[in-house]
C-alpha cells in the first residue's frame, strides 16, 4: 500500500448502535476513501509487458492456460459481474454480497483487449498504474467487454474524506471511482499489489478517484485483490489482521496472527469476513435492532454484546454468521483502563457446504486436494483487543492484528523438529515440522499464528524469526496429513468435539497477554498500555446445541471457577480477583486434579529473559497473584506446583487450603509469599519444611 496520511492520536470514544450526525465527526460505518454501502463499478485494465529490449527479463516467459499471451485471462467473467443480479455469480461480486449482508454491491468491467506495455516505450516499468493506463490510451477510446461507458463507472463523488459521508453521484467533469490493473508479467509476482487514493493521469481523458494494481500469474488474484481494495473500505497497514499482516508493521501481539478478516490474505484460514469488521462498516441483517445482533431462545432478537459480570448471561441462539450476522461479543472484565480492553467474538459458520458461501470455508478447501480437510459447522471464536472507537478523530490509528483467532484444539509451547519435509501440502513445497511440547493455555501458540523462535541464536528476537505451523509431527500420523496453519475442523468448538470454554479449558477464557511490536522493537516496552497480566474470570462459554436449521444454541455464564482437569498455568503475571464461584471460591481444584504455575517456553518477550536448567527463555518466571479476599481450596489428592522460579504471592485477606492430602510441591527456585492477614492452610509439617528451605516466605 502507498498511504502517506494516518492519524495517531489515541482517543477511546464508544459507538451506541444508533448513528449520530458524523458530517464533521469521523465515522468508520462511513469507510476510509470509499463508501461501504451502496453500488461501486469498477474499470478494470488487463495488461502484460512485452520484454522486446530484455527477453531475459520476462519473470513468465511461458504463459499459463488460464492466461494466454496476447489474449484475456480465461477468468475474466469469473472477477466481476458487469450489473447487479439477485444471486452473484462472479466471485469477487459474490464476496461482497455476503460480507456485507447485501448492503455493497461491486461491479466491474473490462477493457475487451489485453493492453501490451512495451518494455523500449517506457523508462520505468514499475510504475505500473501509468504504464497501462498509457498503453491503454494508444488503444483508443473505451471499450469494454459488455459496451459500459465512463457514466457507467462513476457513481460517487472524488474527494471522499477518511470516515466523513461520502457522496453518491457523478463528478463534473467525470472521474473513475476505481481503476484496477492486473499485469500477466510484471515485477508484480501473483499475490502482490497494492492501491491507494487518487489518478494516474487520465485515462481515455478522465481521472480515477482511487486506483489498484495487481501481479496475477497463476489464475485470479483474489486474496491479494480484495485485502487491497478493503484497505478502501477499513484504513491503511495498521489494518491487517486474520492472516494479512506483516512483520514490518506493528501488531498486538509478537507474533503475527492468521485467522480470517477482511484484511486477511495469503496467511488466512476462512476468506470471508469477521464479525469485527461488519460491526466496524456498519453491515447489519435489515432486521436488525441491536448493534451486535443474537436470537433468545423463543426466537427474539436479544442485543449479542454481553458484559456477563455485570448481568449478560443466559442462553442465546446463533444463527449462520454469513447469512444472518448473528454473532456473540463477551467484554473480558478487570483488565485496568490504561490498557488495551479486550473482547472475544463468537461467530456461528456453517461454512460452504451448508450455505453456500464460496468463502465460507478454509483456504485451500477449494482446491479438492484430499490433504485439506474441509471446514465443518461450528463455533468460531477470534479475541478483539483494542480498536473499540469508531467515532472520533482517531478512528484510523492503532495497531495491526487485533483480532487473535481462538482454536479450540488448544495452545501449545511448540518447538520445530529436525525434519524437514518435501512436497508438503498443498503448495508441495518444503516445510519445517513442528511438535507440541506441553499444553499452555494462557500464553501458548495456537495453530492459526505463525510461531516467533530465535532462529539465528543471537538471544533476541525479530518478529521475522518465525515459522509457520503447517506440518505437525505426532507419532503414528502421516505429518503431511493437513496444513494446519490455514484451518482444521478441530478449530472450531463443535458439538460433538471441543465445546466449553472456561478457565479450566485450553485455550482459556481469561483475557491475553499483548505485545505491540514490529521489526526488532517492543513499541511499549512492555509497559501501559500493554497487558502484561492475565486475568482469570470465571466467565464460561458452552455450546449447549446444534440444531438441524444451521443454529447453535450457547450459554454464556459466570462463577464457574471449578477445575476439574489438569492445568498448566504460564506467564509473565496471572490474577486470579476474588471470584465468587463455586461454593464462593475464586478456585477450587477438583479431587486428584493438578494445577501446575510454570514458566513459558513460548516467548512473551523480544529481548532474552535468563537461562534456566539449560534452556534460553524469553519469558520470564511467572508471578501468579490470588488477591485480597480470594478464596481457593485444593480438595483431597489435588496438586499444587511452582517450578521454574514461579512466585505464588497470597495477598492480604486471601485465602489457600490445602486439603490434608493434597500435595503443595515448591521447586528449588520458586517460593510461595504470604503477606500479612493472608491465610495459609495446610499440614503444618509441610509448611515447616517448606519454610526450612526458604521456599515458604512469610511477611
Amino acid at each position: 500500500m502507498r498511504w502517506t496520511l494516518l492519524s495517531s492520536a489515541l482517543l477511546s470514544t464508544l459507538l451506541g448502535f444508533a448513528q449520530a450526525d458524523s458530517t464533521d465527526v469521523p465515522f468508520s460505518e462511513n469507510g476510509w476513501y470509499l463508501s461501504p454501502h451502496g453500488t461501486i463499478r469498477i474499470l478494470v485494465i488487463f495488461a502484460e509487458i512485452d520484454y522486446d529490449k530484455d527477453p531475459a527479463k520476462d519473470p513468465q516467459p511461458t504463459p499459463t492456460p488460464q492466461w494466454p499471451k496476447g489474449q484475456l485471462p480465461t477468468w475474466k467473467d469469473d472477477l466481476f459481474d458487469p450489473f447487479p443480479l439477485a444471486e452473484p455469480k462472479a466471485m469477487v461480486t459474490r464476496y461482497y454480497h455476503d460480507v456485507s449482508l447485501g448492503d455493497f454491491v461491486v461491479l466491474g468491467d473490462y477493457l475487451d483487449r489485453v493492453v501490451t506495455i512495451t518494455q523500449s516505450a517506457y523508462k520505468n516499468l514499475n510504475d505500473w498504474s501509468t504504464c497501462a493506463w498509457s498503453a491503454a490510451n494508444a488503444q483508443g477510446g473505451l471499450h469494454t467487454a459488455h459496451g459500459l461507458s465512463i457514466d457507467d463507472f462513476d457513481r460517487w463523488h472524488d474527494g471522499g474524506k477518511p470516515g466523513l459521508p461520502k457522496v453518491p453521484g457523478p463528478d463534473d467533469p467525470h472521474s473513475y471511482d476505481h481503476v484496477m490493473v492486473i499485469l500477466r508479467n510484471s515485477g508484480l509476482q501473483h499475490g502482490q499489489g497494492s492501491t491507494d487514493a487518487g489518478s494516474s493521469g487520465t485515462l481515455f481523458g478522465f481521472p480515477s478517484d482511487t486506483q489498484s494494481r495487481f501481479g496475477a500469474m497463476n489464475g485470479l488474484p483474489f486474496e491479494i485483490l480484495k485485502h487491497e481494495f478493503n484497505h478502501l473500505l477499513l484504513g491503511g497497514n495498521n489494518f491487517h489482521s486474520g492472516g494479512g499482516n506483516a512483520a514490518q508493521f506493528a501488531g498486538y501481539f509478537l507474533p503475527m496472527q492468521g485467522g480470517w478478516s477482511m484484511m486477511g490474505a495469503a496467511s488466512s484460514s476462512l476468506l470471508t469476513a469477521s464479525a469485527w469488521d461488519r460491526d466496524r462498516l456498519g453491515w447489519r441483517a435489515k432486521d436488525a435492532q441491536h448493534r451486535i445482533n443474537a436470537r433468545s431462545i423463543s426466537n427474539g432478537s436479544v442485543s449479542g454484546d454481553l458484559d456477563p459480570l455485570a448481568g449478560d448471561t443466559g442462553v442465546f441462539v446463533l444463527r449462520d454468521f454469513v447469512a444472518s450476522g448473528d454473532a456473540v461479543r463477551i467484554r473480558l472484565p478487570f483488565i485496568p483502563s490504561d490498557e488495551y480492553q479486550q473482547w472475544l467474538w463468537v461467530e456461528n459458520h456453517q461454512t460452504y457446504a451448508r450455505n453456500g458461501s464460496p468463502t465460507d470455508r478454509f483456504h485451500w478447501e477449494s482446491t479438492g486436494n484430499p490433504c485439506v480437510a474441509a471446514a465443518r459447522p461450528g463455533l468460531f471464536l477470534v479475541l478483539q483487543v483494542d480498536r473499540e472507537n469508531k467515532r472520533g478523530k482517531d478512528i484510523y490509528g492503532g495497531n495491526a492484528d487485533y483480532l487473535h483467532p481462538l482454536t479450540a484444539s488448544g495452545n501449545f509451547d511448540l518447538e520445530t523438529t529436525s525434519d524437514t519435509l518435501n512436497g508438503t501440502c498443498p503448495f508441495g513445497g518444503r516445510a519445517v515440522a513442528f511438535r507440541r511440547l506441553r499444553e499452555n493455555p494462557l500464553t501458548g501458540s495456537c495453530e492459526q499464528q505463525v510461531v516467533v523462535f530465535d532462529r539465528n541464536q543471537d538471544g533476541a528476537l525479530e518478529r521475522s524469526e518465525h515459522f509457520v505451523p503447517t506440518v505437525l509431527q505426532r507419532p503414528g500420523v502421516d505429518p503431511n496429513d493437513s496444513p494446519r496453519f490455514f484451518g482444521r475442523p478441530e478449530h472450531a468448538f463443535r458439538a460433538e468435539g471441543t465445546r466449553v470454554l472456561n478457565m479450566a479449558s485450553n485455550p482459556s477464557s481469561a483475557s491475553m497477554l499483548t505485545l505491540v511490536s514490529a521489526g526488532k522493537r517492543e513499541n511499549n516496552k512492555g509497559r501501559a498500555p500493554d497487558n502484561r497480566t492475565v486475568y482469570l474470570n470465571g466467565i464460561r462459554l458452552e455450546l449447549v446445541e446444534q440444531r438441524a436449521d444451521g443454529a447453535i444454541v450457547v450459554r454464556v455464564g459466570t462463577g464457574d471457577t471449578r477445575m476439574e482437569n489438569d492445568v498448566t498455568w504460564c506467564a509473565d503475571s496471572i490474577v486470579l480477583p476474588p471470584l465468587r464461584g463455586t461454593q464462593g471460591r475464586a478456585l477450587t481444584m477438583a479431587r486428584g486434579k493438578r494445577l501446575r504455575i510454570d514458566r513459558s517456553l513460548t516467548p512473551t518477550r523480544m529481548a532474552g529473559q535468563g537461562e534456566a536448567g539449560g534452556r534460553r527463555y524469553f519469558s520470564p518466571p511467572t508471578r501468579f497473584t490470588i488477591s485480597a479476599d480470594a478464596s481457593v481450596l485444593f480438595e483431597a489428592g489435588s496438586k499444587l506446583q511452582l517450578a521454574t522460579g514461579s512466585v505464588l504471592h497470597l495477598m492480604p485477606g486471601a485465602e489457600l487450603t490445602l486439603d490434608p492430602s493434597a500435595t503443595l510441591s515448591i521447586d528449588a527456585n520458586s517460593r510461595l509469599v504470604v503477606h500479612p492477614q493472608a491465610r495459609l492452610v495446610a499440614k503444618a509439617k509441610l509448611l515447616r519444611k517448606l519454610r526450612k528451605r526458604g521456599r515458604l516466605v512469610e511477611l
